[in-house]
C-alpha cells in the first residue's frame, strides 16, 4: 500500500531469537526486538537443551530430573523474550527444543523459513551445558540467513550510527543494502567503510612503482565501493559518509566504531570475497570475536527474494512506465 505517495516497505515476517537464558542473551534479545520492531512480524523465542553433553548417560530417573530442570529453565528463558517482543507489539512465540544447539536452531530457522536469527555474544555464557555463546560462532557460519550477533548493549543507549563495512563483493553488497534497510527503521546514519590493507605492502623486497599502481588500484576499488554504499543510502533518505582507511581491515573497522561511538556493524559473509588482499570475508570472524557492539553478518547467498528493499522500490517505482504495472 502507498500512503501520500510515499513507498512503504514490507519487512520481514519471522525472526528467530535464541537464548540460553544467561544476561548476553537477553541483551541479544533486547537489542534485537528494539532495533528490528516493525509491525507484521513474528518473535520466535528459541531456546535448546543441550542434549549431547547426556548422549553417553543412562536414560535413568536422575537423568529425567536434570531435563526437566533445564525444561523449565528453558521455558523461563524463551518466556522472557515472548513477553519482551509482545510488549513491542509484535506477535512472539516460545520454542524449547532438544538437540545441539546449533543444529536445531540452524534446522529451525530453515524449517520455519526465518529471515533473520539473532544470538548473543560469541563468548562462553554463564550457564554451564548452555553456552550459546559457544555455538554462535556456527550459526553465523551455515545460516542462510542474515544473523545479527548481539552483546553489551544496553536499552538506554542511543541507536544511531551503523558502520557498513564494504570490499565491493557481492557479500558485502548484500550486507550493505540490509544494513541500509535497518538505518531507515532507526533513522541511524550510515558509515560506508572500506579498508586498505597495507600488510601486502609491507616487504621490502617489492618494486615501488608495483605497490604504487597496486594501492592506487585498492584505492580506486574502495572509492567506488564506498561510494556506492553512500548514494544507495542518500537515495534512501539516509544520512550517509563514505570512510577509507587504511591498515589491519578488522582492527581499523572496530577502532573508528569505538571512535564515533557507532551502534552496530554490519559485514559480509564469513567466506572469502572475490577481492583479493582485502578478504572481508576472512576478517569478519575476527570483527565477531573482539566487537563490543552488535554485528550483523549477510551472507554472500542471502538475497532479498521476499520483498523488495526499499531502494528497489525507490528504482522500480522511477523505471515503471505505466502507474501501478508490475513485473
Amino acid at each position: 500500500m502507498e500512503e501520500s505517495g510515499e513507498l512503504k516497505f514490507e519487512p520481514q515476517r519471522k525472526i528467530l531469537i535464541a537464548t540460553d537464558g544467561s544476561e548476553t542473551a537477553k541483551e541479544a534479545a533486547d537489542f534485537g526486538i528494539k532495533t528490528l520492531r516493525f509491525s507484521g512480524a513474528k518473535v520466535y523465542a528459541v531456546y535448546v537443551i543441550d542434549t549431547t553433553s547426556y548422549g553417553s548417560l543412562p536414560k535413568d530417573e536422575k537423568w529425567s530430573k536434570k531435563i526437566e530442570q533445564f525444561e523449565e529453565i528453558g521455558h523461563e528463558a524463551a518466556s522472557y523474550v515472548e513477553e519482551k517482543a509482545k510488549a513491542a507489539g509484535l506477535e512472539a512465540e516460545s520454542i524449547v527444543l532438544r538437540g545441539n544447539p546449533a543444529e536445531e536452531i540452524l534446522n529451525f530457522a530453515e524449517g520455519q523459513d526465518v529471515d533473520m536469527v539473532v544470538v548473543g555474544s560469541l563468548g562462553k555464557s554463564r550457564i554451564k551445558r548452555l553456552v550459546l555463546g559457544s555455538v554462535s560462532e556456527k550459526v553465523v557460519r551455515h545460516a542462510k540467513v542474515p544473523v545479527l550477533v548481539a552483546r553489551e548493549w544496553k536499552e538506554e543507549k542511543a541507536y544511531k550510527k551503523i558502520l557498513i563495512a564494504t570490499d565491493g563483493s557481492e557479500a558485502a553488497e548484500n550486507a550493505a543494502d540490509y544494513g541500509i534497510e535497518i538505518a531507515g527503521w532507526n533513522g541511524a546514519k550510515v558509515y560506508a567503510v572500506y579498508v586498505i590493507d597495507i600488510s601486502s605492502f609491507e616487504s621490502i623486497m617489492m618494486d615501488e612503482v608495483w605497490i604504487k599502481n597496486t594501492y592506487e588500484q585498492f584505492e580506486k576499488i574502495g572509492r567506488e565501493a564506498t561510494s556506492e554504499v553512500e548514494k544507495n543510502a542518500k537515495t534512501a533518505g539516509i544520512e550517509a559518509a563514505s570512510i577509507l582507511l587504511k591498515g589491519d581491515p578488522a582492527k581499523e573497522i572496530l577502532d573508528f566504531a569505538e571512535k564515533q561511538k557507532v551502534d552496530m556493524i554490519v559485514v559480509g559473509s564469513i567466506g572469502k570475497s572475490g577481492v583479493q588482499n582485502f578478504l572481508l570475508g576472512s576478517i569478519s570472524l575476527k570483527i565477531l570475536r573482539n566487537s563490543k557492539i552488535p554485528v550483523l553478518v549477510v551472507r554472500e547467498i542471502f538475497k532479498f527474494t521476499r520483498f523488495f528493499s526499499h531502494i528497489q522500490r525507490i528504482q522500480k517505482a522511477a523505471t515503471d512506465v505505466v502507474p501501478g504495472e508490475r513485473e
